[in-house]
C-alpha cells in the first residue's frame, strides 16, 4: 500500500493537468495550443512517470545507496530519451508542428520530474527517520 501512496501525487497531477486542459480548451485553442498534443503529452508523461516509479520501487528495496542512485539515473535517462524520441517522431509525422504545445509539454515534463524528485526526497527522509 505504501508504494501506491507514493505514486498518488503523480496520479493527481495527471488528473489535474488533464482537467485544466479540458476546462480551458477554448482559451488554449485561441492562444494556439493543440489540445490533442497537450492531452497525449500529459498521458505519455504520466506513463513515463509510472515507469520511473517502478524503477524507484526496485531501488528502494536495495540497501545500497549507490544502487539507488544508479536506478534514479537510469529512470531519468530513459525518460529523457523517450521524450526526445517521441518529440522527434511527432516533428517528422505532423503536418504542422505546434511549437507552443511542445513547450507546454516540456513544462509538464519539468513538473512531473519536480514532483517525482520531491516525493523521492520525502520518502528517503521517512525511511532514514
Amino acid at each position: 500500500m505504501n508504494g501506491v501512496k507514493i505514486f498518488l501525487p503523480s496520479v493527481f497531477l495527471f488528473l489535474i493537468l488533464g482537467a485544466l486542459v479540458v476546462i480551458f480548451q477554448r482559451l488554449l485553442i485561441q492562444y494556439g495550443f493543440n489540445i490533442s498534443v497537450l492531452l497525449w503529452g500529459n498521458a505519455f508523461l504520466f506513463g513515463l512517470s509510472f515507469i520511473s516509479f517502478l524503477f524507484q520501487q526496485k531501488a528502494t528495496k536495495s540497501a545500497s545507496a549507490q544502487l539507488f542512485i544508479r536506478y534514479f539515473y537510469i529512470a531519468f535517462l530513459v525518460k529523457l530519451v523517450l521524450v526526445a524520441v517521441v518529440a522527434l517522431v511527432y516533428a517528422q509525422t505532423a503536418a504542422k508542428v505546434n511549437k507552443v504545445s511542445i513547450i507546454a509539454c516540456m513544462l509538464f515534463y519539468l513538473v512531473y520530474t519536480f514532483l517525482e524528485i520531491s516525493v523521492l526526497l520525502k520518502a528517503g527522509k521517512q525511511k532514514n527517520a
